[in-house]
């Protein structure tokens, strides 16, 4: 039989006498319930915390920083710089001295004899451990110019690789300058979405109290929805394009890809250091790198036919060397000891055959001469065509930004007379969308004439080699 104390909870226990084992249970399953979602939840707290975006202002000059700094295709022609400077180090080390060695040791068999018509053969005993060790110096002292021309030409080399790098940085700043100004550009047209989203969806309230008392149609609630959806479309799209633009820019300036960039407010304000076409062009030819390759290309050209013509006069160089030998077998029967025997004096090496063999490089070395000055020539022409262009291209941006600006006061203006209108039942809603299409037309239009007028002078400060 069993009794329950008034007051109190009564459990039943198992068969055994024991408390259930489900209880059990359920407090286990629970304590790893909490323990999974603790877990759960500390961990997603860290992958906020690493993933949490951070804003960072960056001026453009900031950003040409980081990037000389950072980028691996500036990384790369430094490197080929380095090696440029090496061959010129490699070059001057045909001035010095040749120095060489030989060390052997071997076996030496007996020296057979015979007659004239082989009928008597004889052999002569020779000891058989051979050993010989010999030091051998030269100096040249005239080559036809060979050596130094040779130091001269690598030293070109290493200007045309230097002016490379600086070519290198230049179009590496035009390209982040348009990563950067398209930012600037998409951020710009990402506030204009959310101002007229947040104007469309005001005029929706009123829209739907019009309707409520009768001044409106489904179809007007209807339509301003899907104005509102269109914004929000494109709003949408913007963003994701500034997260892939930051992406991208993220990796030539070397920040980790949690930074979003804030670009400088006062960039489009600020004043360009404008000048006449025919002080760009004289710019140019003083700063661009393309026309300064040229003409290092031009000098390359020159030392290369006088290397050509060097193989036409002899060498003269002075040598030493020194050989001692074990056994010595100058006499016979040959003597185990070791002679030494050395000698010193100048030498004189003539190449026959480069009279008739240095004519015909020489002749091909002067038609790649002329192929130099023919592209210098070229350069000059095509850098006089992209200046003339390039400076047309500025005005017009300036040009087309004022007029922009003009139509942008009147669209404003068309907006706020219709918007009035609608309300009073003095216009349509389809005049009321134009409206608004024109006005976010125009400031898009403005935002990008802006932009377009930056970005058309750092073409124009590329081109002439002083972005």
């Amino acid at each position: 039989m069993k009794f329950r104390t008034p007051g109190l909870s009564y459990k039943d226990p198992g068969p055994y006498g024991q408390p259930d084992p489900r209880t059990g249970n359920r407090k286990i399953r629970c304590s790893v319930f909490m323990l999974l979602f603790f877990i759960s939840c500390f961990y997603s707290q860290i992958a906020n915390g690493q993933d949490a975006p951070i804003y960072r202002k960056l001026t453009l000059e900031d950003v040409y920083k980081l990037t000389i700094l950072n980028s691996y295709q500036l990384k790369i022609t430094e490197k080929n710089l380095l090696n440029a400077k090496q061959q010129v180090e490699i070059s001057k080390l045909e001035r010095l001295p040749a120095l060489s060695s030989d060390l052997s040791y071997g076996y030496l068999s007996n020296a057979d004899s015979w007659s004239p018509f082989f009928s008597d053969h004889r052999t002569s005993l020779i000891p058989h451990h051979f050993t010989a060790f010999s030091v051998q110096a030269s100096q040249v002292v005239f080559k036809g110019g060979e050596i130094e021309n040779t130091i001269k030409k690598s030293a070109l080399r290493e200007q045309v690789a230097s002016l490379a790098d600086e070519k290198n940085v230049e179009d590496v700043k035009l390209l982040v300058s348009a990563k950067y100004l398209d930012i600037y550009r998409l951020i710009s047209q990402q506030k204009i979405y959310e101002n007229n989203i947040l104007l469309t969806q005001k005029r929706l309230k009123n829209v739907l109290t019009m309707q409520k008392q009768g001044m409106v149609t489904q179809n007007d609630v209807l339509r301003t929805d899907l104005t509102i959806s269109d914004f929000q479309l494109a709003l949408r799209r913007t963003r994701n394009d500034i997260v892939i633009l930051n992406k991208q820019l993220n990796v030539v300036t070397g920040l980790p890809d949690s930074v979003l960039l804030v670009p400088d407010s006062l960039l489009l304000t600020k004043d360009h250091q404008e000048k006449r076409m025919a002080d760009y062009l004289k710019l140019a030819e003083n700063s661009n790198q393309d026309l300064k390759i040229s003409a290092v290309n031009n000098r390359i050209a020159e030392t290369n036919i006088k290397l050509l013509g060097s193989d036409r006069l002899p060498q003269v160089f002075l040598y030493a060397r020194s050989n001692i030998q074990r056994p010595f077998t100058s006499v016979v029967p040959a003597i185990d000891i070791y002679s030494n025997i050395w000698q010193a004096g100048i030498g004189l090496h003539y190449n026959i055959s480069s009279n008739y063999q240095a004519r015909k490089k020489i002749r091909s070395g002067e038609i790649e001469l002329q192929l130099a000055r023919d592209r210098q020539t070229l350069e000059q022409q095509n850098l006089g065509v992209g200046i003339n262009a390039a400076f047309i291209k500025y005005n017009e941006a300036k040009e087309d930004l004022l007029t922009l600006t003009k139509d942008l006061r009147s669209a404003e203006e068309n907006y706020r007379v219709v918007e009035k209108k609608y309300f009073n039942q003095l216009a349509l809603l389809t005049d009321m969308i134009d409206a608004t299409n024109t006005k976010i037309e125009s400031e898009l239009k403005v935002t990008t004439a802006q932009i377009n007028v930056v970005y058309t002078y750092c073409q124009l400060l590329h081109i002439t080699g002083t972005l």
